[in-house]
């Protein structure tokens, strides 16, 4: 880690209630850090698109459920690894974040390479509020509001997902970032469950825990054949690099499922 790095580590909050956000390097990866020395994001300096951390490839597995998103929301913008990636992989997608805390925002955008023109729009303020007053506005939305240490209690409220879902358009798709060892991950299930009608898969990340739970807007009709979604997989492995083929193989074993499809 260089000393100039080094000197931005900090633990503990900002006036406000916010928590300090910490910078770190080390062997090509840039680190971000919220309040506590959990990391919360990475970036690969020789290639910002690429999605270092096992949870957020997990999230982008929401493309196997919308696999060509023309509007994506982001509330949590950390480092910026889904935006990026999703910004650099859909050249054709308008990306919008929406983060609380100023100094993510200014971290992101001068030390986590984020897109500065018109397909990145960021919004600072309250990722609650702001979803309360969307109607039918984006094709996907990625949840990742972590406060250094647990998940923002607020966005895996009822409430806060009915609000997501109104949010939505046709066949929109939410992901969003759980944590499995979490004392209440049940009960963040059964709340999406309950906003979208039971129409909940779940994802696991390859290591520490986290899961990606993808709700869908509407019936998904044949989608969620396995001959589909392999199919799928395959195109999208070869457009984004990406292991989606694994991705549809975990969905089976995590989800209830017949031999000819999973059943959310």
């Amino acid at each position: 880690m260089s000393d100039f790095l080094a000197m931005r580590r900090r633990k503990g909050q900002r006036p406000g209630g916010l928590p300090e956000v910490a910078v770190g390097e080390d062997n090509g990866l840039r680190s971000m850090y919220l309040g506590s020395d959990i990391l919360q994001s990475q970036m690969r300096i020789s290639d910002p698109a690429e999605l270092v951390l096992a949870y957020t490839r997990a999230m982008a597995g929401c493309l196997l459920l919308q696999a060509s998103p023309r509007r994506i929301l982001h509330v949590g913008l950390g480092g910026g690894s889904l935006p990026r990636f999703f910004h650099a992989r859909l050249p054709e997608s308008m990306n919008v974040a929406v983060e609380l805390n100023p100094q993510v925002v200014a971290l992101c955008q001068s030390m986590f390479c984020l897109p500065a023109d018109e397909r990145m729009q960021v919004v600072t303020g309250d990722g609650v509020d702001y979803m309360g007053r969307q109607t039918a506005a984006f094709d996907t939305i990625l949840i990742d509001a972590f406060d250094g240490y647990n998940i923002i209690t607020a966005m895996v409220a009822e409430p806060f997902l009915h609000d997501c879902r109104m949010a939505l358009r046709e066949g929109g798709v939410l992901a969003v970032n759980l944590w499995s060892r979490h004392p209440r991950y049940h009960q963040h299930l059964d709340a999406m469950r309950h906003a979208f009608d039971g129409r909940v898969l779940v994802l696991p990340a390859e290591t520490h825990g986290n899961v990606a739970a993808f709700a869908l807007r509407d019936a998904p009709g044949h989608a969620l054949r396995f001959d589909q979604l392999e199919a799928r997989a395959r195109a999208l492995q070869d457009e984004h690099g990406l292991d989606f083929p694994a991705m549809v193989a975990a969905l089976k074993k995590a989800n209830q499922h017949t031999a000819s499809r999973l059943l959310p």
